[in-house]
């Protein structure tokens, strides 16, 4: 079972192969991505996450171009990238995206579930294999961020609507 963690504002979920679920509730007035999130589980196989991750990863060109040259009100990129120590993996948000000598690099925006080789704030190395998802906004509205989709089914109405109105092609 993966746990899916989803926080209101601009980052918005990343999974845990190994996370454990919690009950609290997305907060609106939440400022930063980094509080704790809500939290829910969906199975590793689930085929409609499996379907999202491969849709993101199939666009990640997309992104690519855009971080290269953003236009006008784009901004605030990020991957979801797969993380793995002796704990297990999880697939965390990471910010301030850099593409340099070949290389991606991103900073740790969620704090791992169970993990413990990596924290908070920390520069990690991206492997292009291990990226599950990406997003950025255009003119304050969410572009990509595909594995959020299958989440709806397991949210409430006021919260889709909540994510949808947040997002350029919901």
């Amino acid at each position: 079972m993966n746990s899916y963690r989803i926080a209101h504002g601009f980052l918005v979920l990343w999974f845990a192969f190994s996370g454990t679920a919690c009950s609290k509730k997305p907060n609106a007035n939440r400022e930063t991505v980094s509080s704790e999130p809500s939290v829910i589980d969906v199975d590793e196989e689930d085929p409609k996450m499996l379907k999202a991750i491969s849709e993101a990863r199939s666009t990640l060109p997309a992104f690519w171009k855009a971080l290269d040259s953003p236009q006008s009100g784009e901004s605030n990129f990020a991957l979801k990238v797969k993380v793995e120590d002796e704990k297990g993996a999880e697939h965390i948000w990471l910010t301030n995206i850099e593409r340099k000598d070949g290389e991606v690099y991103g900073t740790l925006d969620n704090e791992p579930g169970a993990l413990t080789s990596v924290k908070l704030g920390d520069r990690l190395k991206i492997e292009e294999k291990n990226i599950s998802d990406w997003l950025y906004l255009r003119n304050g509205k969410m572009v990509g961020n595909r594995t959020i989709r299958p989440l709806f089914s397991k949210m409430t109405p006021e919260e889709v609507d909540e994510y949808k109105r947040m997002m350029v092609d919901p």
